[in-house]
Protein backbone atom coordinates (compact mmCIF):
# COMPACT_ATOMS: atom_id res chain seq x y z
CA UNK A 1 0.00 0.00 0.00
CA UNK A 2 1.28 3.45 -0.95
CA UNK A 3 2.17 5.65 2.01
CA UNK A 4 0.30 8.93 2.24
CA UNK A 5 2.38 12.05 2.85
CA UNK A 6 -0.49 14.52 3.03
CA UNK A 7 -3.30 15.21 5.44
CA UNK A 8 -6.19 17.26 4.11
CA UNK A 9 -8.68 19.11 6.28
CA UNK A 10 -11.00 22.10 6.25
CA UNK A 11 -11.09 24.85 8.85
CA UNK A 12 -13.40 27.87 8.76
CA UNK A 13 -14.19 27.16 5.11
CA UNK A 14 -10.51 27.01 4.09
CA UNK A 15 -8.81 24.03 2.46
CA UNK A 16 -5.68 22.97 4.34
CA UNK A 17 -3.15 20.37 3.34
CA UNK A 18 -0.32 19.18 5.58
CA UNK A 19 2.63 17.96 3.50
CA UNK A 20 5.26 15.70 5.02
CA UNK A 21 8.68 16.05 3.40
CA UNK A 22 10.46 15.29 6.67
CA UNK A 23 13.52 13.07 6.65
CA UNK A 24 14.11 13.10 2.89
CA UNK A 25 17.78 12.53 2.17
CA UNK A 26 17.94 11.44 -1.48
CA UNK A 27 16.84 13.26 -4.62
CA UNK A 28 15.01 10.16 -5.89
CA UNK A 29 12.99 10.02 -2.68
CA UNK A 30 12.27 13.75 -3.00
CA UNK A 31 11.03 13.37 -6.60
CA UNK A 32 8.82 10.43 -5.65
CA UNK A 33 7.30 12.23 -2.66
CA UNK A 34 6.66 15.33 -4.78
CA UNK A 35 4.76 13.23 -7.34
CA UNK A 36 2.51 11.87 -4.60
CA UNK A 37 1.94 15.29 -3.06
CA UNK A 38 1.24 17.02 -6.37
CA UNK A 39 -1.53 14.51 -7.11
CA UNK A 40 -3.32 15.86 -4.05
CA UNK A 41 -2.62 19.55 -4.65
CA UNK A 42 -4.03 19.64 -8.18
CA UNK A 43 -7.39 18.34 -6.94
CA UNK A 44 -8.13 21.80 -5.56
CA UNK A 45 -9.15 24.99 -7.35
CA UNK A 46 -6.43 27.55 -8.01
CA UNK A 47 -5.65 29.99 -5.19
CA UNK A 48 -7.54 27.90 -2.63
CA UNK A 49 -4.99 25.93 -0.59
CA UNK A 50 -3.36 26.74 2.70
CA UNK A 51 -0.34 24.47 3.07
CA UNK A 52 1.75 23.35 6.01
CA UNK A 53 4.99 21.76 4.87
CA UNK A 54 7.11 19.75 7.29
CA UNK A 55 10.73 20.12 6.14
CA UNK A 56 12.38 18.66 9.23
CA UNK A 57 15.57 16.78 8.44
CA UNK A 58 15.56 17.40 4.68
CA UNK A 59 19.02 17.35 3.15
CA UNK A 60 19.57 19.72 0.25
CA UNK A 61 22.18 19.83 -2.47
CA UNK A 62 22.25 21.73 -5.76
CA UNK A 63 19.99 19.20 -7.50
CA UNK A 64 17.41 18.95 -4.71
CA UNK A 65 17.30 22.74 -4.51
CA UNK A 66 16.31 22.83 -8.20
CA UNK A 67 13.79 19.98 -7.71
CA UNK A 68 12.16 21.93 -4.87
CA UNK A 69 12.08 25.20 -6.82
CA UNK A 70 10.40 23.49 -9.80
CA UNK A 71 7.87 21.85 -7.45
CA UNK A 72 7.05 25.21 -5.88
CA UNK A 73 6.64 26.87 -9.29
CA UNK A 74 4.27 24.12 -10.44
CA UNK A 75 2.07 24.33 -7.36
CA UNK A 76 2.18 28.12 -7.05
CA UNK A 77 -1.22 28.64 -8.77
CA UNK A 78 -2.97 26.46 -6.17
CA UNK A 79 -1.44 27.90 -2.99
CA UNK A 80 -3.01 30.90 -1.32
CA UNK A 81 -0.66 30.85 1.69
CA UNK A 82 1.86 28.37 3.00
CA UNK A 83 3.73 27.74 6.21
CA UNK A 84 6.90 25.69 6.64
CA UNK A 85 7.81 23.94 9.87
CA UNK A 86 10.78 21.94 11.10
CA UNK A 87 13.58 24.16 9.83
CA UNK A 88 17.02 24.47 11.32
CA UNK A 89 19.28 27.39 10.39
CA UNK A 90 20.94 25.81 7.35
CA UNK A 91 17.69 24.39 5.97
CA UNK A 92 16.00 27.78 6.39
CA UNK A 93 18.74 29.42 4.31
CA UNK A 94 18.19 26.81 1.57
CA UNK A 95 14.39 27.20 1.72
CA UNK A 96 14.74 31.00 1.44
CA UNK A 97 16.84 30.49 -1.68
CA UNK A 98 14.29 28.05 -3.14
CA UNK A 99 11.41 30.42 -2.37
CA UNK A 100 13.27 33.20 -4.18
CA UNK A 101 13.85 30.95 -7.21
CA UNK A 102 10.19 29.93 -7.32
CA UNK A 103 8.81 33.45 -7.11
CA UNK A 104 6.59 32.56 -4.17
CA UNK A 105 6.00 35.31 -1.64
CA UNK A 106 3.24 33.85 0.48
CA UNK A 107 5.33 31.65 2.80
CA UNK A 108 5.66 31.86 6.56
CA UNK A 109 8.11 29.96 8.79
CA UNK A 110 7.02 28.68 12.17
CA UNK A 111 7.94 26.04 14.72
CA UNK A 112 4.94 23.72 14.89
CA UNK A 113 1.95 22.47 12.95
CA UNK A 114 -0.34 24.12 15.50
CA UNK A 115 1.37 27.51 15.08
CA UNK A 116 1.20 27.12 11.31
CA UNK A 117 -2.54 26.40 11.42
CA UNK A 118 -3.08 29.39 13.70
CA UNK A 119 -1.15 31.72 11.39
CA UNK A 120 -2.78 30.39 8.22
CA UNK A 121 -6.27 30.65 9.73
CA UNK A 122 -5.68 34.41 10.14
CA UNK A 123 -4.76 34.88 6.46
CA UNK A 124 -7.24 35.87 3.76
Amino acid sequence: MEQKYTEEFELDGKNFIYIDFSGIITNDEFRERIKLVEREIVKYPEDSLYTITNAEGIRFDTESKEIAAQYMMRNKPYIRHGAVIGLDGITKVMINSIVALSGRRNIHYTFSKEQAIEWLAEQE
